[in-house]
This record gives C-alpha cells, structure tokens and sequence, in this order.
C-alpha cells in the first residue's frame, strides 16, 4: 500500500520531512528489529518498552516511514515522521486500514470476564463448526483457523498482530470469528479496530489488581467492549451484547451498550436465557435451556453450574448471529472438553484426576464446589500462588483450598523474580485449618497428591491449566500439569494392580 493513502486514514498529523508519493509500504511494525527497507515503523510507549527508544534501529534496518508523538527528529535521520496524538490509536487504525478491515468481513464475537472466556470461546466455535461454518479462533491458548492451530502469545494481542491475523483468515473465507478479550487488552486499546457483532460478559470477580489497581476500574475497562459495540448496524446486521444476569456488573453494562441485550441466567427465570433442571455426573451435564417459554435440552461435556452458565453464554451468542436454537443445541455435545479447563486426566479407573486453570478466589471457590458434587471419596486439591501478582488473593485462595478440600497439597506456581518463601509465607497466613501439606517442588506435589488417592478420592491441579512453560525462580522450564499427572496415575497403577 502506498505510504500516502496508508497515512490518509489519520486526520491529526504532521509530517516532517520528504515523504516519497511512490513509497510502497511492505508492512507494518512497532518491533524495531523486525522493520525491513520500506517499512513502517511506529514508536509505541509499552509497559516494558519505548519505541522511541529505537528508532535508530529501525532507520539502520531501512524504515521508510516513521510514527511518533514524541520529537525524534535527532535520530530519525533522512526518513519522515509522522506525528500524531497518539501512536496506540494511530496503530490501530492504520493497521485495520493496511489490512483491508478484515472485521468487517466476519460476523464477530467477542467475550471478556474474569472466568470462562476460553470456555465460551471453544463452545461457540464448536457449535459453529458443528453447523458446517467456516471459523476462526482466537485466545489464551492458540489461535484457530478452521482446522489449523497457531500458538499465541498473549489472550489478546496487539493491534497488528490482530489485523493481521483476521486478514488471513478472511483470505481463507472464514465466516465467523470468536476471540477472549482480556480487560488489560480493552485498557489498552487492543481491540480498537475491531467490528464485532456480539459482545459477551461472563462474570466479575478480583483479578488484575496488579494492573488495575480497584475493582471500579477492572469493571470500567471491561465495559469499554459493550461501549465499543458502537450505536450502528454493520452490514445490514443489528449487534447485541450477551450479559450474565448473575453478576452484578448486567445493571452499568446495560447502560453503556447500544446494542440490544440478551440475558442469561442459572438463577433467574426471568433471563432471556434461562437453564433448568440442571444435573451432573462427573463426565456431563444436562439442563433445559428455556427461550420464550419453549424448551430445548441440552447435553454437555462440561461439569459444573459456572459451565451451565458458559453454555448459556455461547447459545445466545450463535443465536444473535443468525444459529436456529434447535441446531445450536444439539451441537453443544461436539465439543469433548477444553484443554486445562477441568480436563480430564485419564488412565486412572478408581480415582478422578483433572487439570483446571482456576488461579483466582472465585474461580477456585467454583471449581472445587464443581469437584464436591461429584466426588464419593475426598477432594484433594493441589495449587500454589504466582508470583510478580496481586499478593491480597494469595491468603484467600489458601484459604477457600483448604475449606472446600478435604486435603490440600500447597506447593509453586510460577515465581517470576519473587521469593517462593514469601508466597508461602503469605498463603499460610490464610489457612485456619490443618489439613494441608507443603512440597516446594510442584512435579513432586502431583506426583504425592495421586500417590495418597484413594479409590472414590478426586485430585484437582489447581492454577496453570494448559500453561506448559514454568518460570522457577526466573528459569524456564516445561512443566505441563496434565503430562505430570498422567505419569504419576501410571505409577500408581503399575503399584496398585
């Protein structure tokens, strides 16, 4: 694309310097050691990084043009700069222009909360695949395009990345795109750009503290989704937002979306979409999902009422992008679990063993309640605290561990940089009862937790879920929860056979 009508898209600038009409734009970076001859480069304040900074990188690596807020003339050398108010919101928008407004071509959806958007995320791309849609991924795991399977970085990435990613998936006609909005990302801009159709909102509880600071402002940077749905119609198409009658957060968010809203609920028949007559087992469960007073039943691999309510979100999202409620549930059964969300590890015929990513109080709280319904023996728990984040959840978690477990092995989560002691320290401040243990080690934490098992016992690994790359004091190991446990139930039933 030429430089020119690239740069044609930002209405406040100021161009200092001899901008070539005939500039070709190869791409576009705000990685100074990826710009190329031609490039653009554009100088973002990170929360690690400026931009600024390494400029003279870019211009030495042949950057042909150059975004900045900041006076960078010195170093900037013969190459143009574009200056703008704002290089995070100049990002975007040049980065959906470059990329053609790939959104645009897509009925999105997109679904933030504390708990559960990698949940929802899979069930709607499982019940779109089901009805022979053509569809995109993207979140805390990996990213999907159809069948194929892209690692990521971050749940949400920049806004680069993003376009760029959506424009490859619109080349290959993807006609549906669902992807987890974290509240950092929608704070910092990630999703500018995006066109969505359908906004979800799961729930609302303590996390982030050590980005946002106070809940007031973790519930205000998730509520920039819904104000970001805009007061139109996109191609013909109204949008609507997917609330979660249970939280609390349904009343502001109502207000600060234009979109019509659709409500869900386990609790409130009232909700637009309402599940009743919920049952479990461990491996499934069944509710009727109740729309207009007409009744659907529902089956899914799923466990646990925050997972009715997960299920619910999904089928109201398909339902506002055009998905008939007969068809949308009938295909909740094609998806067979979620890696690291109460997965089950198998291999073990008289003990139940899962892995889940809960690393929050409410999540731990509804999870280990999810595990006590169906549970016949104990409940062992195995979790430790992360390190480098909020320090208050730490006392908290120990303590809802060790009051909804029967037994509890506290070992490490990810340090980062922090002492281990003192994440220890602060977690045993927590526990009021004596029910617990501590192993530092966490491959020898799992590897005890199923070797006490004892059959109708339950073993939950508790904290990283899918994540395989640990960080032990600042080194780098692998360490995948569900690969631990899987060797440690072979152990166990080459001694108890």
């Amino acid at each position: 694309m030429k430089a020119t009508d690239l740069i044609d898209v930002l209405k406040m600038k100021k161009i200092v310097g001899s901008l070539d009409p005939d500039l070709n734009i190869g791409k576009i970076s705000q990685d100074s050691r990826d710009i190329q001859s031609g490039d653009l480069f554009i100088c973002i304040d990170g929360t690690q990084v400026d931009g600024h900074n390494y400029v003279e990188t870019a211009v030495a690596n042949g950057a042909g043009l150059i975004v900045a807020h900041r006076d960078i003339e010195k170093v900037a050398a013969s190459v143009p700069v574009v200056y703008v108010p704002d290089t995070g919101k100049a990002m975007s928008l040049l980065a959906n222009h470059y990329y053609a407004y790939p959104s645009e071509a897509m009925k999105v959806i997109g679904v933030t909360g504390t708990n559960g958007k990698t949940t929802v995320t899979y069930l709607v791309e499982a019940i779109l695949k089901a009805m022979d849609k053509k569809t995109g991924l993207m979140g805390t795991i990996e990213m999907h395009i159809g069948d194929e399977v892209h690692k990521t970085k971050n749940t949400t990435p920049d806004s680069i990345t993003m376009q760029k990613a959506l424009h490859l998936m619109v080349e290959k006609e993807t006609e549906y795109f669902t992807l987890e909005l974290s509240s950092i990302a929608l704070e910092m801009g990630r999703a500018w750009g995006l066109d969505l159709d359908v906004a979800i909102m799961t729930n609302l509880t303590h996390e982030h503290m050590e980005f946002h600071h106070t809940m007031e402002a973790y519930a205000e940077a998730k509520k920039l989704l819904f104000s970001q749905l805009g007061n139109g119609r996109k191609n013909g198409r109204t949008k609507a937002a997917v609330l979660n009658a249970d939280d609390e957060t349904i009343h502001s968010y109502r207000i600060a979306t234009a979109a019509e809203v659709i409500s869900y609920s386990v609790k409130d028949e009232t909700a637009d979409f309402f599940a009743a007559d919920i049952t479990y087992s461990r491996t499934q469960t069944r509710f009727d999902l109740v729309v207009n007073g007409e009744r659907y039943p529902v089956v899914t691999n799923l466990v646990g009422l925050y997972n009715v309510s997960n299920t619910l979100a999904a089928l109201a999202a398909v339902y506002a992008v055009g998905i008939p409620l007969e068809d949308a549930t009938k295909a909740v059964a094609s998806l067979a679990g979620v890696t690291g969300r109460l997965e089950i590890v198998p291999g073990a015929s008289d003990i139940g063993v899962y892995v889940d990513f809960a690393h929050s109080p409410d999540a731990m709280e509804k999870v280990l309640s999810v595990v006590r319904e169906f549970t016949q023996g104990r409940v062992i728990s195995v979790f430790g605290g992360a390190g480098e984040r909020e320090h208050e959840k730490r006392p908290i978690m120990a303590r809802i561990g060790t009051e909804l477990s029967d037994y509890v092995v506290l070992t490490t989560d990810d340090t980062g940089k922090e002492p281990q002691e003192q994440i220890i320290a602060m977690m045993l401040a927590g526990i009021e009862k004596d029910n617990y243990e501590y192993i530092e080690n966490r491959k020898e934490a799992i590897q005890h937790a199923i070797a006490i098992a004892e059959p109708g016992d339950t073993v939950i690994l508790l904290g990283r879920g899918h994540e395989a790359d640990y960080n032990d004091r600042g080194r780098m190991i692998r360490l995948l929860d569900s690969e631990v446990a899987a060797e440690a139930i072979e152990s166990r039933n080459e001694r108890v056979s």
